[in-house]
């Protein structure tokens, strides 16, 4: 039996005998099986709705479990990497003497039940990244290298040792960019990106969303003609093939080879650069600079709010120079755009949650005053005219229902503010006086 199915689970648990559930499934077929079992249970006094919601979230979390699972009879490489695909795979660590594990936005699972063998591993280090690796790795403690199979995906790899052995961690990459508007990205983001000046701040948490986020806005601004430098690092993220001329320059994995990368790429005099790591002193300066400079400059840096973003940049010089620092912030920023994902109502996916700030002078003189707090006074404002928080974007997808009450309330910073939206949105509406 599907132990999936809600009736299996009331079974398993004791909760309704097989008597009382035929009766219900019966009083479900002479409705032409349209009314959902779980109302007809409660109807019937067998459950309460506590309960009932109790019950179904044990079904989605199985059926989470069951559609990530893999057969324990394949264990090869394309197995193991259809598998991830079909379940949207973001992430994928593959380890001797472990489960194989996925990212699913924020979210990981295990994508088999039992632990891998070293010769596992192996042949799936191979397949992904080539014969010669083992070998490499033998005298190194990692490799990094894109990775590409036809027909099952591509991306970054990342071979590593760890004490049971042999370890990969591979990432997925789209194979073309996604519209602006398919990923969530506000049309105000949009209409800076096509004004050709300035800098706009990308943000997130771990780098999630990164590639899709920079390969969208990349296409936004490639659309006029003209020369655009992406400095990338080793993940293959899709650029435009029409329009402006856009090359890849590799960033570099120290922050002295990104402050070089970067100051290459201004000598090299582009009309747009796309930076995808901002985030260490000497490379966000330059692109502080570049930005001074005329040019378009996008570029990310973590981070999980756009005040904590902007925190973080001003952190990086010391207090002789922060003056001069908030005066050319203030002059070039342009945007803020924050993207965090969600786990969806499911739990079998993931949603977008956002903050956006559009810089006016209102902006530009808090970012020179200092006082960045006054950043999310602005962005709270009801119908603010420089963006939105991101409890505003969580509590406008949690009443569409597209996440949970409890996914959301561990995120959001203001709790009491979340609580006192809700009660107000579920209170029923009061009967007019006569």
């Amino acid at each position: 039996m599907d132990d999936t199915r809600l009736g299996s689970i009331l079974l398993e648990g004791g909760i309704v005998d097989e008597s009382g559930l035929e009766r219900c499934l019966a009083i479900q077929g002479l409705t032409g099986n349209t009314r959902p079992i779980g109302e007809i249970l409660i109807e019937q006094g067998l459950l309460d709705a506590p309960t009932l919601e109790r019950l179904l979230q044990l079904q989605r979390e199985r059926g989470t479990l069951q559609r990530a699972s893999v057969p324990t009879t394949d264990l090869g490489c394309a197995a193991l990497l259809c598998s991830a695909i079909g379940n949207g795979a973001e992430e994928m660590v593959v380890s001797e003497g472990r489960p194989v594990r996925i990212r699913v936005g924020p979210t990981w699972s295990q994508l088999t039940d039992q632990a891998l063998r070293g010769p596992e591993v192996w042949d799936f280090v191979r397949e992904t990244m080539g014969a010669q690796v083992l070998e490499t790795l033998a005298d190194r403690h990692f490799v990094v290298q894109p990775w590409s199979l036809p027909g099952q995906g591509r991306g970054l790899a990342t071979a590593f040792r760890q004490f049971e052995g042999v370890a990969v961690r591979l990432t997925f990459a789209s194979t073309a960019a996604a519209s602006p508007e398919a990923i969530g990205i506000p049309p105000g983001v949009v209409d800076v990106v096509r004004g050709g000046k300035g800098l706009v701040l990308l943000v997130g948490e771990r780098g999630i969303g990164r590639a899709e986020t920079l390969a969208a806005l990349t296409q936004v601004a490639a659309v006029d003609p003209g020369h655009y430098v992406a400095v990338v690092d080793d993940e293959p993220w899709p650029l435009p093939t029409v329009g402006a001329l856009v090359v890849r320059r590799r960033l570099g994995a120290t922050a002295a080879l990104r402050e070089e990368a970067l100051r290459s790429v201004v000598r090299d005099d582009p009309d747009a650069i796309v930076c995808a790591d901002v985030g260490d002193a000497s490379t966000f300066e330059v692109a502080l600079r570049a930005a001074e400079g005329g040019r378009l400059v996008v570029a990310w840096i973590d981070a999980p709010s756009v005040t904590r973003a902007l925190t973080r940049v001003l952190d990086f010089y010391p207090m002789h120079d922060l003056a001069r620092a908030r005066s050319s912030l203030a002059a070039v920023l342009r945007a803020v755009l924050v993207r965090q994902h969600l786990p969806d109502a499911s739990h079998q996916g993931t949603v977008v949650a956002s903050e956006l700030l559009i810089v006016d002078e209102s902006v530009r003189e808090v970012v020179r005053g200092g006082d960045l707090s006054d950043i999310g006074l602005l962005l709270r404002g009801e119908g603010s005219r420089v963006g939105y928080s991101l409890d505003r974007s969580m509590l406008d997808l949690l009443v569409a229902g597209k996440v949970s009450m409890e996914d959301v309330f561990a995120r959001v910073g203001e709790k009491a503010w979340l609580l006192e939206r809700t009660r107000t949105l579920a209170a029923p509406t009061a009967p007019a006086k006569e």
